[in-house]
């Protein structure tokens, strides 16, 4: 009777697991993905972008938010992708005679297309063009009328590949560059460009649902957990 049991366990398992196996032979990019997300901003306190009614010194540091994106894949190795993002940022604001602690928001969003080839069943390069906006706003302190003048867009552009270390685990690396990547050292534009560099580490603990964990490096860093769903 043992003996039964565990080989009606072992039918069982194989049985659940052959699925997982199976999806994750190919990397695809049709997929709906959120979670949470914190991230830094650097060189705020030299932009101007948060000004008041008396001349402030600022000091910016982390916080967090949440982030949404998918894909949809159409034809063989073309896709539309978007991504939006919004978390908010620690403010602490000096004016000679005090400190107080405020905060602001961060919304980061990039709709495009892209182009994967698969070089094989667990290793796939893929390019992609968009457009991305970067926005400041909402910033906030007690005693203070604070007043936010940071909202562009511009085109990007990113390289990366994806590699199905394991069957259960993708491993995916990526530069991108964006025309709105963080607060401008000179001139009238409240942004300038940026080259990131990323990583993310996907686990695919049920079939076509995987845990999610990236770190973007940039003059806006960033770091996410989520979940995604692959279709």
């Amino acid at each position: 009777m043992l003996m039964q049991h565990r080989m009606i366990i072992a039918v069982v398992a194989v049985s659940l697991a052959r699925p997982v196996m199976a999806s994750e032979k190919n990397i695809g990019f049709t997929y709906i993905e959120g979670g949470i997300i914190g991230g830094f901003v650097n060189d705020i306190e030299t932009s101007g972008a948060i000004t008041g009614g008396v001349p402030l010194e600022l000091e910016s540091d982390a916080d967090g938010g949440g982030f949404i994106g998918g894909a949809w894949q159409f034809g063989d190795q073309m896709h539309l992708f978007g991504e939006y993002a919004s978390l908010g940022q620690e403010l602490e604001i000096r004016n000679g005679t005090g400190t107080v602690a405020g905060e602001y928001d961060v919304t980061r969003w990039r709709i495009g297309v892209g182009y994967q080839y698969p070089v094989s069943e667990t290793l796939a390069y893929y390019g992609r063009l968009s457009l991305d906006q970067l926005e400041f706003m909402d910033a906030r302190a007690d005693g203070f009328d604070l007043d936010v003048d940071a909202d562009d867009s511009g085109i990007g552009a990113e390289i990366g590949a994806i590699w199905a270390a394991t069957k259960t685990f993708h491993l995916q690396g990526h530069a991108r560059y964006t025309a709105v990547g963080g607060i401008a050292s000179s001139g009238s534009d409240p942004f300038e460009s940026d080259v990131l560099l990323g990583v993310n580490g996907r686990w695919h603990f049920l079939p076509n649902i995987t845990l999610n964990a990236g770190y973007e490096y940039g003059k806006i860093t960033t770091f996410n957990i989520g979940v995604r769903f692959s279709f």
